[in-house]
């Protein structure tokens, strides 16, 4: 009866955060950007179970009223493979193809070294390696869900960009590796999942005006609305990797180029039998982030 009660209240209450959030979206462990992913860009504690192969497409608009000069978007087809044994691990390899554009009219006719400056590219995004280790689990009897997750992203060499970072890791001369680890925490409470995370990663650089180490820190509340249909609601800020800004004397020059990137977002999931669909929807709260994001993901579960 007091089960009854509790979700009687706290569903319209959750119901209520969502719609009063900007759009983001994210879904469960299975349907992820990467494979290790659990929601839109914050981390599921829980490992995977079985074999995944995920495809989809994600958008990305940097509106005029963000950064001078900073102007455009990001479209991105993510694949990836994971696989666990849903009690104690997880292991994943992903990359994407992405095609970004800057179309802020000052770089209209601009040469660079007697060269027209390029504001349109494409190409395959690094190779990321991640695995995660199930610590402490509720299911085991434990206070709370706990993993870590190591992961590294192997440069593929088509990753500089003006406009901003796909995957949060800003433009630098060189396409240099990164490394990182998060440390995931979750707790149940019957139709409701809080899980939060704090993480580090590492790029080794030559470039001044780019931070090697950077923090990244997320929250997110997930509803179980049926047993096939997964809600939640995430709050993400990451460190900005590129702190350079243009000299107070440029048209491009904006104090806010080295701010954070913060976004909230809302997800939504379906799963059932072997296939599952997640629809991601965000928007960003600084200058440095996208003002839309959306992302369509397929699911493909094999199991073993």
């Amino acid at each position: 009866m007091k089960r009854i009660i509790c979700s009687k209240y706290i569903f319209p209450a959750v119901i209520a955060l969502l719609i009063s959030l900007p759009l983001t979206v994210g879904a469960d462990e299975n349907l992820s950007l990467y494979g290790l992913k659990g929601y839109g860009h914050t981390y599921s504690p829980l490992p995977a179970d079985g074999l995944h192969l995920q495809a989809g497409g994600m958008y990305s608009s940097f509106g005029s009223g963000k950064l001078n000069c900073r102007e455009g978007n990001v479209l991105a087809v993510p694949i990836s493979l994971t696989v666990g044994d849903g009690k104690w691990w997880s292991l994943a390899a992903a990359t994407h193809w992405e095609r970004w554009e800057n179309t802020h009219e000052y770089w209209d006719d601009k040469y660079l070294n007697g060269k027209k400056v390029d504001t349109e590219k494409d190409g395959t995004g690094d190779i990321f390696l991640g695995g995660k280790l199930y610590l402490l689990s509720q299911e085991r009897g434990m206070p709370l869900d706990l993993s870590i997750m190591p992961y590294m992203l192997i440069s593929g060499g088509n990753r500089d960009k003006s406009i901003g970072d796909l995957y949060r890791y800003s433009a630098t001369e060189n396409d240099d590796p990164a490394y990182g680890g998060n440390l995931l925490l979750g707790r149940q409470f019957g139709p409701l999942y809080i899980a939060g995370n704090v993480g580090i990663s590492h790029a080794k650089n030559d470039d001044p005006d780019a931070e090697e180490n950077t923090l990244f820190l997320g929250l997110t509340l997930e509803y179980q609305i049926a047993e096939s249909v997964t809600s939640y609601a995430e709050i993400v800020n990451v460190e900005h990797k590129n702190i350079s800004v243009y000299d107070e004397s440029s048209p491009c020059y904006d104090e806010d180029s080295d701010e954070d990137i913060r976004e909230l977002g809302l997800g939504i999931a379906w799963v059932g039998g072997q296939w599952g669909v997640k629809l991601h929807l965000g928007a960003g709260l600084t200058e440095t982030s996208p003002d839309v994001r959306a992302a369509l993901l397929i699911n493909r579960t094999f199991s073993f």
